[in-house]
């Protein structure tokens, strides 16, 4: 068994749709190739969940991703967004050096960074090839925030845009911005990386009792409770045969049609595949997976957040996306889309869902190729 010349993913803290993108490449790894994986320690319960191969899971945090209002998951608090970034960037750059010689140590072949910049300087100070795999990068998300609060801010933009530029490649997935950091020949488009689900929507009615009339609708707003919604809409719709499944509990109390599954035994593309619409907000993994899903999506505005400019045009492109207004969604008001949803019938996602394949492809390649790689009988 292979036991060097592996690859080290790092993912970064911010929500899930990194690490299952993630995942959905490490899944199509060989075995035979060992990868560690370098994230916050509070992910790894979900990566437990998600991995379907060995991996090493290992405490690391060199991004923070963007800091949302309290309640409030679909904006961006762009001074509290880098002021955390800050610090977290300055104290993971403190060390980077001996995080490159942590790679040197474990003999690791490549690095795969989902999608924090200071991994790449890690692995090219390593002299080991880094891979960006993203959609945006941090820089494009907080470049707008650091025109606005100053000098500061724009140093750090600035740091990460040269930390970027260390990648040796860079993997672009479907919805993306432009990564207009790097040039063009280090590019290559993949289309989507995702998991596609598995439609168990006969085994989702029989759990919860529901009849063939019934309407399922996959619902999701963040991993945290959302005390503000209008949770009292979302339980008036069960008069009409609308139930919703999801993974949390409304903050109000239990609602007799919204019901819940436990994250172990199902996954978000496992309830996109079996639902009749989907009620969540944009995220790369979630329009993802009702593109793949063939599953109409209805999805607040999200402020302050670059990347959803890209998911919104690939949902109005694709024809299943339904947009609601902030206030609609604050409401939970969205009967008129519903309705709209359950009658829509969308074509073919807009990108090729076949990126996390393509990826590790190219990743085994570069693995196999290490001359770090040896092989115990």
């Amino acid at each position: 068994m292979r036991t060097q010349g592996g690859l080290v993913v790092y993912v970064t803290s911010h929500g899930f749709g990194h690490l299952n993108r993630s995942a959905a490449v490490i899944n199509r790894m060989p075995s035979g190739v060992p990868i560690k994986i370098r994230c916050h320690r509070n992910l790894f319960g979900h990566w437990r969940e998600r991995l379907r191969r060995p991996a090493e899971l290992f405490e690391y945090e060199s991004d923070s991703g963007a800091v949302n209002p309290a309640g409030d998951s679909a904006a961006t608090d762009g001074a509290a967004t880098l002021h955390r970034a800050s610090e977290i960037h300055t104290e993971a750059l403190r060390t980077i050096d001996d995080e490159a010689e942590w790679l040197r140590n474990i003999r690791a072949a490549a690095v795969l960074s989902d999608a924090p910049p200071l991994p790449l300087v890690a692995a090219k100070k390593a002299r080991i090839p880094g891979f960006l795999l993203a959609n945006f990068t941090w820089t494009e998300i907080y470049a707008p925030h650091a025109k606005r609060l100053g000098r500061a801010s724009l140093v750090l933009v600035a740091e990460m845009r040269r930390a970027y530029r260390d990648a040796a490649h860079v993997f672009r997935a479907e919805p993306a911005l432009k990564l207009a950091d790097f040039d063009r020949d280090k590019i290559t488009d993949v289309g989507m990386v995702v998991t596609p689900g598995h439609d168990r929507r006969v085994e989702l009615r029989n759990r919860f009792r529901l009849s063939a009339d019934d309407k399922l609708v996959y619902f999701y707003v963040g991993r945290y409770g959302q005390s503000d919604l209008g949770w009292n809409q979302l339980e008036a719709l069960g008069a009409k045969g609308v139930h919703f499944v999801g993974f949390h509990e409304a903050p109000s109390g239990r609602l007799p049609n919204l019901h819940i599954v436990p994250a172990e035994e199902w996954t978000g593309a496992d309830l996109a595949a079996s639902a009749d619409a989907i009620v969540a907000k944009a995220g790369y993994g979630t329009v993802c997976e009702a593109m793949v899903a063939g599953t109409p999506m209805i999805y607040p505005p999200r402020t302050g957040f670059a990347e959803y400019r890209a998911l919104d045009r690939a949902l109005r492109a694709w024809g299943g996306g339904l947009p609601a207004t902030s206030r609609e969604f604050a409401e939970l008001r969205v009967e008129r889309q519903l309705e709209k949803a359950f009658a829509l019938k969308p074509g073919p996602p807009p990108f090729p869902a076949d990126g996390a394949a393509r990826i590790a492809e190219r990743l085994t390649q570069t693995c196999d190729a290490s001359p770090l790689r040896t092989n115990d009988a």
